[in-house]
């Protein structure tokens, strides 16, 4: 099936729609212009969710929607579905249903500036953007059937003696430390896949929180630690990371503005992000598909934050 037999599920919402690829992360997506003018996002959604499933989404959308967050909520089919071509809409976690290769989703085109940028301002606001997500999440009264995200043992455990030595040999010597770091830390339910493409920013505000598939329960600080992961991954890469380092506390004291840390949480901001970068570089060795590029990013990443890590704890400590 292609994008614009996809389409027709929606025939009475986009009309004679104009179709343009998007950069894609895992599944592909198109932004679709309506015959209006209007404009969403066709998503090709993965065979087998990632967490949950599109109901148990759609709902925890509707609530974040409904207390003020800018969230893209999918557009119901024709047929009145979430969901089109999906074989199966919920999620099992102990039968393993999958949504079926061929579903596709329609969802409200969100304004974000792709440019990545330091402030202490901007900072703040994303931070405190996450931090108003994971309150909200915090207490949302739907049952969600996900995994439990422990990244101590999931990324440090067993699985870390795979990892190549050139990497090993940069986290060996804070290992112990992490893993104390992140140990009995306060838990809830996250967005688990909290990156710099998923939360959208424009003008200086954030305008979006996408892609909440995953939603696992695991440590509080664990979505404000990602998102800085991935984006000091994208400063490195392509950008500026000592000033993404200058303005580091500020993150965190905008995710403590709107949902308070505690000084242990606070403290295991920097170890968490470490700990990110060596499961992802471990997702793109041994994950669904082969990443070597990625591997790179990660690993280039995390020696940058091993040559620098007191220093970085020091920053955002209580």
């Amino acid at each position: 099936m292609d994008e614009y037999a996809a389409l027709e599920a929606w025939k009475s919402v986009v009309g004679a729609a104009r179709v343009e690829p998007m950069d894609r992360v895992h599944n592909p997506i198109w932004k679709v212009t309506g015959e209006d003018g209007r404009q969403w996002v066709l998503k090709h959604l993965p065979e087998w969710p990632p967490g949950v499933g599109p109901v148990e989404e759609y709902r925890v959308l509707c609530y974040l929607q409904a207390g003020g967050l800018p969230v893209a909520t999918p557009v119901i089919t024709d047929d009145g579905l979430i969901a089109y071509n999906a074989d199966n809409l919920g999620t099992d976690p102990n039968e393993k249903q999958p949504t079926g290769p061929h579903a596709y989703a329609l969802l409200p085109l969100l304004p974000n500036d792709p440019e990545l940028h330091e402030s202490p301002e901007l900072a703040h606001t994303i931070g405190a953007g996450i931090g108003q997500l994971d309150r909200m999440l915090a207490e949302c009264p739907w049952h969600v059937t996900s995994h439990t995200d422990d990244p101590a043992p999931d990324i440090l455990g067993d699985g870390y003696a795979k990892l190549p030595p050139e990497l090993r040999s940069l986290v060996d010597p804070l290992r112990d430390q992490l893993w104390a770091a992140l140990t009995d830390l306060p838990t809830q339910l996250t967005h688990g896949d909290c990156n710099v493409g998923n939360i959208l920013v424009h003008n200086g505000e954030v305008t979006g929180y996408i892609d909440l598939d995953h939603l696992p329960h695991g440590p509080r600080v664990r979505d404000l630690s990602y998102y800085l992961a991935s984006r000091l991954q994208n400063q490195i890469t392509d950008g500026d990371p000592d000033a993404m380092a200058a303005v580091l506390r500020h993150y965190v004291a905008g995710y403590h503005s709107t949902h308070p840390l505690t000084e242990r949480e606070q403290a295991a901001v920097v170890p968490l992000l470490l700990t990110a970068l060596v499961g992802g570089a471990d997702w793109c060795l041994h994950g669904w598909v082969p990443d070597p590029a990625g591997y790179q990013r990660n690993l280039r990443a995390i020696e940058w934050i091993t040559s620098r890590y007191d220093h970085l704890v020091s920053a955002v400590a209580p």
